[in-house]
């Protein structure tokens, strides 16, 4: 079973869960690189038709709000994730991207959410593959939409 600070994995599909494959992909942290990239792809490629780089979670420092920009699960046309299958269930489930794989309809366990963003904050002041990865895609035009605007989509689906 696979955990992130001493948490196992969610396994919930409801209907709520699935509303957010259908609206809003969980986002990637670092490790979860190591784990989706194929072994003899060259990252940046493989990356343009798997993921989007978003403009991330708004944060605040000494006052100010900032964003963390992040990388989250390239979607289709009607905005699901690529890896929402017509059954609804996600066809990369074992290899799921952190925000997916421990997110789902309870209450935030731990500090789960602080994590991942301190991991992505580390990645883009290492410059490391996940910060390349993610200019890369911008550069392109490979992005997402701002996650509040997500949010008020889930709102809305959720209320229908």
């Amino acid at each position: 079973m696979r955990t992130e600070q001493g948490f196992e994995r969610t396994t919930c599909a409801c209907k709520t869960c699935v509303l957010n494959c259908k609206i809003m992909p969980g986002c990637l942290i670092p490790s979860d690189l190591a784990r989706m990239i194929p072994a003899n792809v060259i990252p940046t490629e493989w990356a343009e038709g798997k993921l989007l780089a978003s403009p991330g979670a708004l944060a605040i420092k000494n006052g100010q709000p900032f964003r963390i920009p992040t990388l989250v699960p390239a979607v289709k046309l009607d905005g699901s994730c690529i890896h929402l299958d017509p059954s609804g269930r996600c066809d990369i489930h074992e290899s799921a991207p952190f925000g997916c794989a421990f997110f789902d309809c309870g209450p935030e366990r731990g500090n789960l959410s602080h994590y991942g963003l301190v991991e992505v904050m580390k990645a883009w002041n290492n410059n490391d593959l996940y910060a390349r990865i993610w200019r890369h895609l911008a550069r392109e035009g490979h992005t997402q939409v701002k996650a509040e605007i997500l949010r008020e989509r889930m709102r809305n689906e959720a209320t229908q």
